[in-house]
């Protein structure tokens, strides 16, 4: 029988093929899954409810990476930045015990957030949109309740705050943290928010680690590879680039231009077979910690 239905499907030019993702059906109300060591609690139509399921390793690079950091710096502090429903938290509390800001806009994340840091200590949670402005935005809203993309329009049906991340620090008294790590992923506005945190990274010079997709970057008009290369200015060296599941593609000096502006082009194409990269770039101060970070990371290629 699977021949004989092969065999009419190749008529048409189509085939089965085994991929070895196993299907794993929608889930109603809310779901359970483990990330890390701790379980994470999240809506049902979160796709990474799915995700860590199939990929239990997912995201597990950031915990390496805060983990790396802190044996530098034991007193550090992890800005999270779309924290989401708390998963990246939990990924960082797996590896180590620091304290962390998680800054969330969609409300129905938000909730979920607050739901999954209450096992944790030394966790703070923030609800706000951001942008590189303290200022009132139209905008349309895409994929709330999940993974909220921003999409600014003049004549959109929406009226939001955004908030600078270097106002959110102030205001929210967290000026005397020592912030190492700077994690932002906003679908598409993450070069938008690191600009808005100039005096965060001038003073702390954290790493910084943020998701660069070009297809919601292309839709709102966002540039990113100047923002990034701006960062040679400031100090940072070493750029390291992950794909869509973690695993370490490239990594390179940031003065090497043509690289990077490379694998900008790379994803910015419609043939790219990644959907977007993460990005880790790395201060000359901790040229330490990026050699045994990235050493680690080429050990699970």
């Amino acid at each position: 029988m699977r021949k004989l239905i092969r065999n009419f499907l190749n008529r048409y030019g189509y085939d089965i093929v085994k991929t070895g993702i196993p299907y794993i059906p929608p889930v109603k109300g809310e779901g359970t899954v483990k990330v890390g060591k701790f379980p994470v609690i999240m809506p049902g139509n979160n796709v990474q409810l799915a995700n860590y399921q199939i990929y239990p390793d997912l995201n597990s690079q950031f915990g390496r990476l805060a983990a790396s950091i802190f044996r530098k710096y034991p007193g550090m502090t992890v800005i999270d930045v779309g924290a989401n429903v708390g998963d990246t938290i939990a990924v960082v509390k797996s590896a180590v015990d620091v304290p962390v800001i998680g800054i969330e806009g969609d409300a129905t994340s938000f909730a979920y957030l607050q739901k999954n840091t209450g096992q944790f200590s030394h966790v703070s949670v923030v609800k706000t949109f951001l942008g590189e402005r303290s200022q009132q935005a139209t905008v349309n809203m895409d994929k709330s309740g999940w993974n909220n993309t921003i999409i600014p329009d003049a004549k959109g049906n929406e009226q939001i705050t955004l908030k600078s991340l270097d106002d959110v620090i102030t205001e929210g008294g967290f000026n005397n943290a020592e912030i190492k790590l700077l994690k932002v992923d906003v679908e598409g506005f993450d070069t938008i928010v690191l600009r808005g945190a100039s005096r965060i990274i001038e003073k702390h010079k954290p790493v910084l680690f943020f998701e660069y997709n070009r297809e919601n970057m292309i839709a709102i008009n966002e540039d990113g590879l100047s923002t990034v290369l701006s960062y040679e200015t400031m100090g940072y060296r070493k750029i390291a680039f992950f794909d869509h599941k973690g695993t370490l593609v490239l990594s390179t000096d940031i003065q090497n231009t043509e690289v990077v502006t490379g694998m900008h082009e790379y994803i910015s194409s419609k043939k790219n077979l990644m959907g977007y990269y993460d990005i880790c770039i790395f201060h000359e101060n901790d040229t330490i910690i990026a050699e045994e970070f990235l050493r680690t990371e080429k050990s699970f290629l």
